[in-house]
């Protein structure tokens, strides 16, 4: 059985990795979070304070080995090296979920994990986000590589769908059925997209865990099809069963009206997710299957 420690785990891609990696009965599980949200699962040991409290890290988390550390929550530079420091436990693994918005936005497409990084930053919050990202993978490499016997795992998902997701992606489309509000559709959106399922993303931190072949890696999350807003409504009314209302307009028109709408309208952000698959042998959900999955879950969520 493997021994991991879960750091903020508690919301949607956490979640889920909790809830799905305590049902194998593979895993010792401690989970540390600021207890906002109860887990209550077997197999399951939370322990409730604030990382960045570095002074109760050594009290708490137990002077214990641990094959992999997964990170969900480090979002400020100096949350990783504050943990380590701080922890009187060991670990063979450190596993970071960073982000696939961390690549050059002009970057040839797909990017892949060669490709290069994004040097320069806006003042936006997007921007601001990515450059801390970047920041907390470099400080991972950094303190791997003065702590002996611990090896990185960085995981970049692109768009994250599935149950328990709070970002404003399918669950405003999902809103919008049940409301009977019609959304806005670019019509001449040009750019193509791609998304990874989030049990697809537990599944493959699963596999991660304990193995070699992903120590000291970098791995894009992406599932192999491109889609854009047209096709996204048509796989949208698929799982509805029958048409979505929306209102038709331009990319002019939605940006002129500042309309938020949450993927790309006119750049292509595709990244070439097949080297997990490769190396740790675990394929993606097909899309039409996960996202008809996603919507059954969050309609019956919603209806009750």
């Amino acid at each position: 059985m493997y021994k991991i420690l879960v750091l903020g785990g508690s919301y949607f891609m956490g979640r889920v990795f909790n809830i799905l990696a305590s049902r194998t009965g593979d895993y010792s599980i401690r989970v540390i979070n600021r207890g906002r949200y109860a887990l209550n699962l077997e197999n399951v040991v939370e322990m409730h304070f604030d990382r960045h409290n570095t002074g109760m890290i050594r009290g708490i988390v137990p002077a214990d080995t641990f094959d992999a550390i997964i990170d969900f929550c480090a979002y400020e530079p100096g949350d990783i090296s504050g943990f380590v420091s701080n922890m009187l436990t060991k670990t063979h693994q450190y596993i970071y979920v960073s982000t696939a918005s961390v690549y050059d936005p002009y970057a040839p497409a797909p990017v892949d994990e060669l490709s290069p990084v994004a040097t320069r930053f806006g003042t936006d919050e997007n921007s601001v986000y990515v450059q801390k990202k970047l920041k907390l993978e470099e400080e991972l490499k950094y303190v791997c590589s003065n702590t002996p016997g611990m090896a990185y795992t960085i995981l970049r998902p692109t768009f994250v769908y599935g149950p328990f997701n709070y970002a404003p992606r399918e669950p405003m489309y999902f809103n919008n059925i049940i409301n009977g509000v019609a959304t806005p559709h670019p019509t001449d959106a040009a750019a193509k997209f791609q998304f990874v399922y989030v049990k697809d993303i537990a599944r493959m931190i699963m596999a991660a865990i304990g193995n070699s072949k992903a120590y000291d890696q970098v791995f894009n999350l992406a599932a192999p099809e491109e889609l854009d807003y047209d096709s996204f409504l048509a796989e949208l009314e698929k799982a509805n069963g029958g048409k979505v209302e929306t209102i038709p307009m331009s990319c002019a028109e939605i940006v002129e009206k500042q309309i938020p709408l949450p993927f790309p309208l006119q750049h292509d952000e595709l990244c070439d997710g097949s080297k997990i698959t490769r190396a740790l042998g675990v394929e993606y959900t097909p899309f039409s299957n996960a996202f008809k999955e996603t919507y059954d879950i969050y309609m019956k969520a919603m209806r009750r």
